[in-house]
């Protein structure tokens, strides 16, 4: 009987590559990151959803680690683009952008990416690019929304539609 239940579990999960239900998804923020010079990004606000490797690696960069940084960097696992996609917003202005995810969450082939801001002191004539990358199951996807203290303020889609 022991079996036959192990067996009835085992069957009863849905495939790796299965597209997660609606409702509240797992995440992970990676950091980190800049974006590239060359990455051909231009405005105050860039939304994005990266479905692979190839497309992350043309925005952004490893940034080398500096002596007695304040963060220590989460760099994505070689394996990140397996099941995953990168929602990722770049807010670029005269001061460092703080950002911290409230949740994700996933309705049809939407996902909700909620977050709040913190603006640091500017400083003077310099711009910077502050970067946030959520990685989230990309399989089912085909929307990304992001909404910042609590408004709406962009979205990314993915053509075609990931299976």
């Amino acid at each position: 009987m022991l079996t036959t239940l192990v067996l009835a579990a085992a069957l009863a999960q849905p495939p790796k590559d299965a597209p997660p239900k609606d409702g509240v998804l797992a995440f992970a923020v990676r950091s980190g990151y800049f974006e590239k010079n060359t990455s051909g990004l231009a405005g105050n606000a860039t939304y994005l959803w990266l479905p692979d490797r190839n497309a992350f690696e043309g925005v952004f960069a490893l940034a080398p680690p500096l002596l007695n940084a304040p963060r220590k960097a989460t760099p994505l696992p070689e394996t990140a683009f397996d099941t995953d996609g990168m929602a990722v917003v770049i807010r670029r202005g005269p001061a460092v952008i703080d950002y911290k995810v409230q949740s994700v969450t996933k309705a049809g082939d939407t996902v909700t990416v909620r977050y709040t801001t913190t603006e640091a002191k500017g400083s003077g004539a310099a711009t910077f690019a502050s970067p946030l990358i959520v990685s989230v199951p990309r399989a089912g996807v085909n929307k990304v929304l992001f909404v910042e203290n609590d408004k709406e303020v962009g979205s990314a889609t993915t053509k075609p539609p990931i299976k």
